[in-house]
């Protein structure tokens, strides 16, 4: 009876220990802005928004940015937020990929809410009309190991540029964690089905007086290390030799 016990805690501590890997996590956190909002900021005003036009032969662009997973885990993803200035669209997409491979739509659609600051605030645009802000949530499931870097692309329809206002900051002045914020943008282009990354640009002195980020939360949860599976399979096969003991 005391070894069933002593098997018994062995599993429940194994099991406690890859169950935690369980709740999805906020693996990357580069959130709305809490402070230096809108016109009333002045010159220190750290929220901004970006859309890209029609390409001059009539092709489609989107902007995109990146998050790079700094642990020493491989990660699996559930789960990316973005954020769009953008009261009227009526559906959101995502490409993405990881840096160096190809980026490719992500299946499914977005998940579309209207959400504001901190305070309620919502976002003034420079005329000083003010947008509802757009939280859109992908379910993903995507594998990025350490070191990896993942591209994103928001594309979506009913809004008033072909692409949606994607939801950027200036890290500096935001108030709020910006996980892995490098003040660079990414830019590319849909063609059918496919999608070309057309390369990096800077907001500063292109629109605007400072770099900016794409805002970006990332959910999921850091791959069990294989410890972990040996811990599980020690408890297993001690409650094995346990049985066996019993046994006729």
């Amino acid at each position: 009876m005391k070894n069933i016990k002593l098997a018994g805690l062995a599993i429940a501590a194994a099991l406690a220990s890859v169950g935690a890997q369980a709740a999805p996590a906020l693996l990357v956190d580069r959130g709305l802005p809490t402070i230096n909002l809108n016109n009333a900021a002045g010159a220190d005003r750290s929220n901004v928004s970006w859309t890209e036009p029609t390409g001059p032969n009539g092709e489609h662009w989107v902007d995109g940015d990146s998050f790079t997973n700094t642990s020493a885990q491989t990660w699996r993803l559930s789960s990316i937020r973005v954020w769009a200035v953008e009261p009227n669209i009526t559906s959101a997409s995502l490409w993405g990929g990881i840096a160096g491979s190809t980026v490719a739509l992500l299946p499914g659609a977005g998940t579309i809410s209207n959400t504001s600051y901190v305070g309620g605030a919502d976002y003034q645009g420079y005329s000083g009309k003010f947008y509802k802000i757009q939280q859109i949530d992908f379910a993903v499931d995507i594998t990025l190991a350490a070191g990896e870097t993942f591209q994103f692309f928001l594309d979506g329809a009913g809004g008033d540029y072909p692409s949606p206002f994607s939801h950027a900051s200036n890290a500096g002045l935001s108030g709020s964690p910006q996980d892995g914020a490098d003040g660079k943008l990414l830019w590319g282009t849909i063609n059918g089905g496919s999608f070309t990354v057309g390369g990096e640009w800077t907001s500063l002195g292109n629109g605007w007086d400072k770099a900016s980020d794409i805002n970006v939360q990332a959910f999921g949860n850091a791959v069990p290390e294989p410890a972990s599976f040996a811990l599980s399979g020690v408890a297993l096969l001690a409650l094995g030799v346990v049985r066996r003991r019993r046994s006729r």
